[in-house]
């Protein structure tokens, strides 16, 4: 269980054990002063461009930073812009499989758009689904890792489809894998919602953001596997730059975050395996459906290490069906 101490930061020049060992009690420093609740948390920022601004960021030798501490919505906001880059990319660094392929160019022959269809590049109708791979762009740790990015329209409101994402008690009903999940703390002020585009008054950020962890068995692995992730969901304005047919637009984002500074676990599970997730991404965008009925078209980014002792390979396979099922699976639980 994470802790949950609220503590003041100021201007720190080390990062050491010293620092997470100290008794956490309120306190004043000379500097910039920012009140947060401690939640003892480390996520990876090789890729995230973060600016020391008041010299309170703090890297350790492995390039992770504290949760805690007034870059925490600097870490939230550098995530949202690589998701909305990487879910509205439509360039030709993405290899779709045969049947999207063969969906695509088809549909470049009728240049058709149906009803219930995004305005938008490569968008999909019906009961397409749409699932593609790359190799990452972004340099650094995992970037020998492939992404992958599916997308399928969702017979749902925007707002009904971020609400079930975000709901740790409903992701057993549509993730056929998930042992359960967990909200062990939430960061942003009681009064933000992820429907209005006000910034929480504590964080700084639009929408909501928490730590979840949560479990899941996949075929083929002896143990569940465990995830702790920083999470964020927010409604997205004109400010964006996300092309969309007029309606509400979300996007949720998520990485792992570890309870030390050099990327590791506390160790006290071992009946899982703990795995990591650089990048989960899903971008909802209303559309209009077939008898102007409010549905959605939803768009996934999944950047994730393989567990050990899985080949990259496999575990590409893996990621390529899971990412379609996905999908498939939040449509079935709207169509009941």
């Amino acid at each position: 269980m994470l802790i949950e101490i609220e503590t003041t930061i100021g201007d720190t020049s080390s990062f050491n054990k010293a620092d997470e060992d100290a008794e956490a009690k309120p306190s004043t420093q000379q500097g910039s002063q920012f009140t947060v609740h401690r939640t003892n948390s480390f996520i990876r920022a090789h890729d995230l461009n973060l600016a020391s601004d008041n010299g309170n960021l703090r890297r350790s030798k492995n390039g992770l930073v504290s949760v805690d501490g007034s870059e925490t919505s600097s870490i939230i906001n550098a995530l949202v812009s690589i998701g909305l880059h990487e879910a509205t990319d439509e360039s030709s660094r993405w290899s779709a499989i045969s049947s999207t392929e063969y969906t695509l160019r088809n549909r470049a022959k009728q240049q058709i758009r149906s009803s219930g269809m995004g305005s938008w590049k490569n968008a999909t109708c019906g009961d397409e689904v749409f699932v593609w791979s790359s190799n990452c762009t972004r340099p650094g740790y995992g970037s020998d890792y492939p992404v992958v990015k599916s997308r399928g329209i969702i017979p749902a409101s925007a707002s009904d489809v971020v609400d079930l994402l975000r709901d740790s008690n409903r992701v057993t009903s549509y993730n056929k894998m998930s042992i359960g999940r967990e909200d062990q703390h939430v960061l942003t002020h009681h009064e933000s919602s992820v429907h209005r585009t006000s910034k929480c008054p504590q964080l700084g950020v639009a929408g909501e953001a928490k730590i979840m962890s949560s479990k899941s068995q996949p075929p083929f692995v002896r143990k569940p596997l465990e995830f702790k992730t920083l999470f964020h969901a927010r409604q997205l304005d004109h400010n964006d730059g996300v092309e969309c047919d007029g309606g509400i637009s979300y996007i949720t984002v998520g990485r792992s975050v570890w309870e030390t500074p050099e990327g590791t676990s506390d160790g006290s599970d071992t009946t899982t395996t703990r795995c990591e997730i650089l990048l989960s991404i899903n971008l909802i965008r209303e559309v209009v459906g077939p008898n102007g009925e409010k549905w959605c078209e939803i768009t996934c980014i999944t950047h994730a290490i393989s567990p050990g002792g899985v080949p990259l390979f496999i575990g590409r396979k893996l990621g390529l069906v899971a990412a379609e099922n996905y999908i498939k699976d939040i449509r079935a639980l709207f169509q009941k």
